[in-house]
């Protein structure tokens, strides 16, 4: 016997139970609990999800890394210059 955690599926499987025949009523008592589970899964990730939100920092803001390159004495080998500024959180 499946057994339904909220009072609304409990009311649906008695209804479903009083108006189909038997095996009919078993498939749809398992349909109707895997729908109550994942019913359950679903409002329990959008509740966490909505006490989280608050909480998250947003995105640092960093700026891309500056590129400088200039030809040296040796042909085909370039001097490279990678530079990028530090914000004061960084150190």
């Amino acid at each position: 016997m499946i057994t339904f955690r909220l009072n609304e599926f409990k009311a649906i499987a008695e209804w479903i139970r009083k108006h189909l025949p038997g095996p009919l009523y078993f498939v749809a008592c398992g349909w109707l609990y895997e729908l109550e589970s994942r019913y359950i899964a679903l409002k329990a990730s959008s509740a966490v999800d909505k006490a989280i939100i608050p909480l998250t920092p947003s995105d640092p803001v960093l700026e891309p890394p500056r590129y400088y390159s200039e030809p040296s004495e040796v042909e085909g080998l370039d001097i490279i210059e990678l530079t990028r500024t530090r914000s004061q959180d960084e150190g």
